[in-house]
């Protein structure tokens, strides 16, 4: 018999097959292939930060080091949490944190004429975009901001850690996932 709530659980399924897993995969594993970029350049990560000169050099070095190597490993993590679909929400507005202050070091270097950067965002390998920092990346981190909205409106889905964990498939109709109660 089908019902009102049979039809809900099978469009549940088809935005989570068809949208959430596409969005977390693509969203996970750019962001992963960022991290990895650039921890297998940290030197020219820490000097891609040294070039936004978001903190003086001199006097603040050991941050700039700090932050070359905390990034890429907050990526990482995020990214394969976003991945699995496990705490999607939390991995997926850490994600977003790191996005909007991204953006907000491109529009700085963009509109401050005296400072000249290269974006490092994705280590050496250009994806998307040229090298010098542009419209180009802010365009492209807008773009997987769309995608982390996207996480924080919907969550992963139903092919997710997270909805196995939480029993989300029960209430979109699964009967694989469903348990039923009989009574005596």
């Amino acid at each position: 018999m089908s019902t009102k709530k049979d039809g809900h659980g099978a469009l549940v399924w088809v935005e989570s097959i068809l949208i959430a897993l596409p969005v977390r995969l693509a969203l996970g594993g750019l962001i992963g292939l960022a991290g990895v970029s650039k921890l297998q350049g940290v030197q020219s990560f820490a000097e891609a930060i040294k070039g936004f000169r978001i903190v003086d050099a001199e006097e603040h070095g050991h941050l700039i080091i700090s932050a070359a190597y905390t990034i890429p490993y907050v990526e990482l993590i995020a990214a394969l949490l976003v991945v699995l679909g496990l705490w999607t929400r939390a991995a997926a507005a850490a994600l977003g944190l790191l996005l909007l202050g991204f953006i907000g070091a491109l529009v700085r270097v963009i509109l401050d004429e005296s400072v000249s950067a290269d974006c490092s965002c994705f280590g050496d390998i250009e994806l998307f975009c040229e090298a010098g920092v542009g419209w180009c990346q802010v365009g492209r981190n807008a773009i997987l901001l769309l995608g982390v909205g996207y996480l924080l409106w919907r969550k992963g889905g139903l092919v997710s850690i997270d909805a196995w964990c939480s029993g989300r498939s029960a209430q979109a109709g699964d009967p694989e996932w469903s348990v039923e109660r009989s009574e005596p």
